[in-house]
């Protein structure tokens, strides 16, 4: 498949994609007054949940304590929790996420999916691994196209996660700071958000979706807020970068 998502961090450990790094000048995302979207898990409700192609033998999410459980133990297969609809575009995904149990010798990680449009199978993956780095990945039915970073996660911390969508450049936060950054030069359009796990049982909490286009709505209470947001500031000088980077095994999605 065509790698068309271009990264925009320099130095990172890199195998079978040839990086390019472009200067660009940093630009406001969402000044206008934003929706918000947001979940607590406090009411217990997951209607407004829905897994793709949910198969019960092997993955389940639901609610404990406030808030929303992610498991599946299968190797090299995801599970995803989708919210909200498919005309939903240039938005933002926030949520506390911790690791809670993983086995046998399997990659765990985890991560947030925006643009999902379920069946047709597109979409923008922001991953969370356990072996230093984080990727921003997007999958459609030719394939999925990862681009790593480097960040190192534990098991059993809570970690602030944001991935970011505007026309066509993405972004990705942990713990308020850019880990990511990339843009892709034949963007996907819309779609749904949500939550995903591999190898794992993740807990998750306090998800906010907010987006000039998004309703102020869902089980915890959105407020209309005005929200000015960056995308990276700073980005290099134009720089072609080639290297080797860790091993990466693009999973598969259920039942695809």
């Amino acid at each position: 498949m065509k790698n068309n998502i271009v990264q925009r961090s320099l130095n990172h450990p890199m195998r079978k994609i040839s990086i390019i790094s472009i200067l660009a000048i940093g630009f406001c995302l969402f000044q206008a007054e934003a929706g918000v979207w947001r979940d607590d898990f406090e009411d217990k409700r997951t209607n407004e949940w829905k897994v793709y192609n949910e198969d019960r033998a092997v993955e389940k999410w639901w609610i404990e304590r406030g808030s929303a459980i992610g498991e599946i133990f299968m190797d090299g297969f995801m599970s995803l929790w989708l919210t909200g609809n498919e005309d939903w575009n240039n938005y933002s995904l926030s949520c506390r996420a911790k690791l809670i149990k993983q086995k046998n010798n399997a990659e765990p990680y985890f991560g947030l999916t925006l643009y999902d449009t379920g069946q047709k199978n597109t979409r923008y993956l922001f991953f969370v691994y356990f072996n230093g780095m984080v990727a921003i990945v997007k999958s459609t039915p030719e394939g999925g196209a990862p681009v790593p970073f480097p960040f190192v996660a534990e098991e059993d911390i809570w970690y602030d996660i944001e991935a970011t969508v505007k026309e066509n450049l993405l972004e990705f936060k942990i713990n308020g700071e850019i880990v990511g950054a990339a843009q892709d030069t034949e963007p996907l359009k819309s779609g749904q958000a949500g939550l995903v796990v591999s190898n794992a049982r993740v807990q998750f909490d306090d998800v906010a979706i907010t987006g000039e286009k998004i309703p102020n709505g869902g089980p915890g209470k959105a407020q209309r807020v005005s929200v000015t947001r960056k995308l990276a500031t700073t980005w290099a000088t134009i720089k072609r970068v080639d290297s080797n980077w860790l091993d990466f095994r693009t999973s598969k999605i259920i039942s695809q």
